[in-house]
């Protein structure tokens, strides 16, 4: 019996051991398993780590490129708001015209450089767009009234003193902009981290820009392409639905619409917020660089910037307009008729506005540059459009001989038509349009078709062969 148990301890203490040898080989062979998996973590994790410091080094390098540029955009434009202020208070002791001629010169480059530095930086164009039409007129003045010099004409009083305006208005500019030079010398401003919009499309770099709008800054009236091209702006964005659309159907509707039957490249560039609010595209063809912006809502054309090509014209002016009125209705704008037209070279502008049943929309205006020499669409501009295009109940309740009757006499009518347009306080009217050819020279009248009263009127001149409304 004594045998027999420890017979059985025996074989009990055999099986114990063997039980600890299976452990220890199966903990034996854990070990390099546990550390392969341990040496993988590392490995997994080093690599990014590794990735990680790649992203936030390209990503902190493309935020100083883009810092770079912003910052250099935006003192730049400072420098040359600046050096047109100077220009402006030389002018009216400049007694000959080879002076004057230069130095107006010297404020359209400054002009061009100003509107540069616009165009680049990210703010918000609400801020901006009456100074960017300002320094865009002051281009045109210049330009006109070199036109008046080089043939030998002499400025009138009234055209000079319209530079004193001119600089009343910049110096407003000017005081608004160095005020706050000073506080972002000292607080080391950053352009980017001062780019982001808020939900209503300000951000801090336009707050930084002082208040340029023209609720603040009376802009003086110059002379302008067209009637009713300038100033129809209201804030409230009437011409474009509300539905958004991606940056990818934005790029197809510029591939597939607005360049339709064209080799051509859309490179995407950025979005710009605003009233507007916009995807931003470079476009090359294959002989042209543009510019484009498509809007968000509803995917419009807003913009499209190119230049012409010089050469002496290969189409008429009639051919133009039709060519810029079939592009405006295949791209999406509605029933668009031609209004206005000028030559300056081998470049036609063409103004177009919705016409329907026989009357003209004047302010949902659309502005299209034709090149006269490549036969080609190189310039767009639907702000006004996008602003202000929808269907309107119009009543005219006074009729045309009887509105004919506030013309007085010692005229002619060369021709009449029914309008909506926009007054300076921002109403709109029902207007019959007058166009007629008095002794004095050529004028538009535009008479309320429903209070019978003259509401605009304006006059024809002729610059160096282009006729401009004042």
């Amino acid at each position: 019996m004594k045998g027999k148990i420890v017979t059985e301890d025996l074989e009990s203490s055999k099986v114990n051991n063997q039980k600890d040898t299976k452990k220890k080989t199966n903990a034996q062979k854990a070990v390099p398993i546990l550390i392969v998996v341990i040496v993988s973590l590392l490995v997994i994790l080093g690599c990014v780590l590794v990735a990680y410091y790649q992203v936030n080094k390209t990503s902190k390098q493309n935020s100083n490129t883009l810092e770079g540029v912003y910052t250099s955009s935006y003192y730049s434009m400072v420098d040359n708001v600046n050096n047109l202020a100077v220009d402006l208070a030389k002018y009216p002791n400049l007694t000959t015209t080879q002076a004057k001629l230069n130095t107006m010169q010297d404020m359209m480059v400054d002009c061009n450089y100003i509107l540069g530095g616009l165009s680049v930086l990210p703010i918000n164009q609400e801020n901006v767009v009456a100074a960017t039409k300002f320094f865009n007129q002051i281009n045109g003045v210049c330009e006109a009234y070199s036109a008046a010099l080089y043939k030998g004409e002499n400025l009138t009083q009234e055209q000079e003193l319209l530079f004193d305006k001119i600089a009343l208005v910049l110096g407003k500019i000017k005081a608004n902009l160095n005020k706050q030079n000073y506080g972002m010398y000292d607080t080391n401003f950053n352009f980017v981290d001062s780019s982001i919009f808020d939900k209503t499309g300000m951000n801090e770099l336009s707050a930084s820009m002082g208040d340029m709008t023209s609720s603040s800054i009376e802009y003086p009236a110059m002379i302008f392409d067209g009637p009713f091209s300038t100033a129809l702006e209201t804030k409230q964005v009437k011409g474009l639905p509300k539905e958004e659309i991606g940056k990818e159907d934005a790029q197809k509707y510029l591939t597939d619409t607005v360049f339709k039957g064209r080799k051509v490249k859309v490179e995407f560039e950025k979005e710009t917020g605003g009233d507007i609010a916009t995807y931003d595209f470079k476009v090359v063809t294959t002989d042209k660089k543009f510019s484009a912006q498509v809007s968000k809502r509803g995917g419009l054309l807003i913009t499209l910037s190119g230049y012409a090509v010089s050469g002496d014209a290969t189409m008429k002016s009639e051919q133009a307009t039709e060519m810029a009125k079939t592009f405006a209705n295949n791209i999406g704008f509605d029933s668009m008729q031609a209004v206005w037209l000028e030559v300056h070279d081998n470049v036609a502008y063409v103004n177009l506005a919705p016409q329907k049943n026989d009357i003209i929309y004047y302010p949902d205006l659309v502005k299209i540059k034709v090149d006269l020499t490549a036969q080609d669409i190189i310039g767009v501009e639907a702000v006004n459009y996008a602003l202000n295009h929808m269907d309107r109940d119009v009543e005219f309740n006074v009729s045309e001989s009887e509105a004919e009757k506030l013309l007085g006499f010692d005229y002619e009518i060369l021709k009449t038509s029914k309008t909506v347009i926009r007054l300076d306080s921002g109403k709109e009217i029902a207007a019959y349009e007058f166009m007629l050819d008095r002794i004095n020279g050529m004028y538009f009248y535009y008479i309320d078709a429903n209070t019978n009263q003259i509401a605009k009127t304006l006059k024809l001149v002729d610059i160096k062969g282009v006729k401009k409304l004042i």
